[in-house]
């Protein structure tokens, strides 16, 4: 009797990690921080009723440990790279506080976990082109750019993140994508220079870029630094944000000496 209730213990403990793990992870896959999972990935576990978990997390995995009959055992979730997608993670984080707070049974929150994750994007790619296209433009006016370097901007930037989106759909390493389509832009923004259209090269240059900024990477890793709890996931994304800015640094450089 004894072992049956210590294996079905087990197996629940096993379920819980599993599951708030899965969700824990959706959210750092979607943008979201270290802090805010590792929030999700508590309440599910209070949820379920289990304490007693210590988790590691770093920007490739999150680690889960327990102790299980007098014996320390570990599960590991690998991360993929991270894309953006806000309002799944926001959703992931609301429902594991549902279930910690006994608003949802635990066969209603499975369902809707399957649910979030096969949330599609909410923007279509098109949209984010234009997004994209217009904050760039608007950066290089505002930072003195002339009319008619907006306009290059505009469409250096809108050419750079349509091609990032097809590279992204096909799973290309980010820094290649990141180095390829900064070189795109750049290209077309010192043509649009070589061509008279603008007199104002840092604007033209910088703005053509500015969409590849790794923004919310950087609110993120300096939200875990300040956390304390998440310093070495925190230093890690700051550093990977230090790279990117560098292959961007490089792209433009070898676009501007080309031409």
């Amino acid at each position: 009797m004894e072992a049956a209730l210590a294996h079905q213990s087990e197996a629940k403990l096993t379920q819980a990690v599993t599951v708030a793990l899965d969700l824990s992870s959706l959210v750092l896959l979607s943008g979201g921080s270290a802090l805010m999972a590792d929030t999700t990935l508590k309440n599910v576990l209070k949820g379920y009723g289990e304490e007693g978990v210590s988790t590691v997390y770093r920007q490739d995995f999150i680690a889960a440990s327990s102790v299980t009959n007098g014996q320390v055992w570990t599960m590991v979730r690998s991360l993929g790279p991270a894309g953006l997608h806000l309002v799944r993670a926001s959703e992931a984080a609301t429902l594991s506080e549902r279930l910690a707070k006994g608003e949802v049974d635990i066969a209603e929150f499975v369902s809707q976990v399957e649910r979030i994750q096969r949330l599609a994007s909410p923007y279509h790619r098109w949209t984010t082109v234009l997004a994209a296209a217009c904050a760039a433009a608007a950066f290089s006016r505002s930072t003195g750019g002339d009319w008619r370097g907006m306009a290059v901007v505009f469409v250096a930037a809108a050419v750079g993140q349509f091609i990032r989106s097809l590279l992204q759909k096909r799973n290309f390493s980010r820094y290649a994508v990141t180095f390829f389509c900064a070189l795109i832009s750049g290209f077309i923004a010192v043509t649009g220079l070589r061509l008279g259209l603008s007199a104002v090269a840092g604007a033209t240059l910088i703005g053509s870029i500015i969409y590849m900024v790794p923004g919310v990477p950087l609110i993120n890793g300096f939200i875990e630094i300040a956390s304390g709890e998440h310093f070495f996931v925190g230093l890690q994304r700051l550093l990977d944000a230090t790279s990117l800015f560098f292959i961007l640094t490089i792209a433009v450089g070898i676009a501007n000496s080309a031409l």
